[in-house]
């Protein structure tokens, strides 16, 4: 190492020390060091913010995985949603009209549909696809034994056709000239765009379209609150069940007149509280709107289970 040298400055008069080479390296090294690590936290600082192609591509498998999973969640709770339905009307069919026990079909629906929502950060997601995709296998398996109960119902049913031809179990407009749009429960009002409780099924269908009793009965006279309705038309089946077609643009019937199960009774309209021609159909046991799609069985399994998961959307009702 050289030591440090003094110079005499004739313009000072002073001595004065003199800059070594071995200072000048040490002040190069200290800038090169410094250089150095300031490029090591610029690229670490963009090794955290900046994402390279691969870790980007993955962001967006990610994504997309899901995107799917979500849809198939949704899917899931609507075929659910169905197969309880289809449960729900198996037992009453064995209980309430041929008086014997309802069989136990044990899907264990409720488990299924947990597994499916317990999901956590270090889930494998093909692996979650792929069992989602045994889940609905599962499920379309599930539908099609409920149809069987279903069909294995309407042929027993033979022996009490009697009864079973009075209840309001076929649908109340013609095959292929109905669309049903909105069902029973919670829907969003037509007019006042606020949810409130819609007492029946609306079947959209052209104006002036055939209207069918969906059961044998009697025609009475409208009594109670049926405000809005517009033109209806109500058939007592008997034993505390009553049908009623609303929002008709005529009827072909009078109270007092007996009709029967697919006899014209009137006319598709958009009287009343309506934003279009369409049948709203509403089933009433002891007083009471009960879901109608209980009790129209009368269609193969799987078109109830078509117009059953139509039913039970949430979405704006047409009366």
């Amino acid at each position: 190492m050289s030591e440090e040298h003094l110079r005499f400055n004739p313009e000072t008069m002073r001595y004065e020390p003199v800059k070594t080479k071995t200072r000048r390296w040490r002040n190069i090294l200290y800038v090169l060091l410094s250089g150095i690590a300031f490029g090591l936290v610029f690229i670490l600082i963009l090794m955290n913010f900046i994402k390279s192609p691969e870790e980007r591509k993955k962001e967006h498998d990610l994504e997309v995985y899901k995107e799917t999973y979500n849809k198939l969640q949704e899917q899931f709770s609507q075929n659910l949603q169905a197969i309880r339905e289809l449960e729900k009307q198996d037992k009453e069919l064995f209980q309430e009209i041929f008086e014997t026990k309802s069989i136990d079909t044990n899907y264990q629906s409720d488990v299924i549909i947990n597994e499916l929502s317990e999901k956590g950060e270090d889930v494998d997601l093909s692996l979650m696809m792929e069992k989602a995709a045994g889940r609905m296998k599962n499920i379309e398996i599930m539908a099609s034994n409920e149809g069987l109960l279903v069909d294995f119902a309407r042929y027993f049913a033979a022996k009490n056709s009697d009864y079973l031809q009075k209840l309001p179990i076929h649908i109340p407009l013609k095959e292929g000239a109905y669309t049903l749009v909105s069902g029973f429960g919670d829907r969003i009002h037509p007019i006042f765009k606020t949810t409130r409780h819609h007492n029946g099924i609306d079947f959209a269908a052209r104006a002036g379209s055939s209207v069918i009793a969906a059961g044998d009965g009697i025609v009475e006279k409208p009594v109670g609150d049926f405000t809005g309705y517009g033109t209806v038309v109500v058939i007592n089946h008997g034993n505390g069940i009553k049908s009623i077609y609303a929002q008709l643009l005529d009827t072909e019937v009078s109270p007092g007149e007996r009709v029967k199960a697919g006899q014209e009774i009137g006319f598709v309209g958009s009287t009343g509280i309506s934003i279009g021609p369409h049948l709203h159909f509403e089933i009433w046991v002891n007083g009471e709107p009960v879901n109608p799609m209980q009790y129209l069985i009368s269609v193969p399994a799987d078109k109830y289970l078509e117009l059953l998961k139509a039913a039970s959307q949430f979405n704006q009702c047409l009366s």
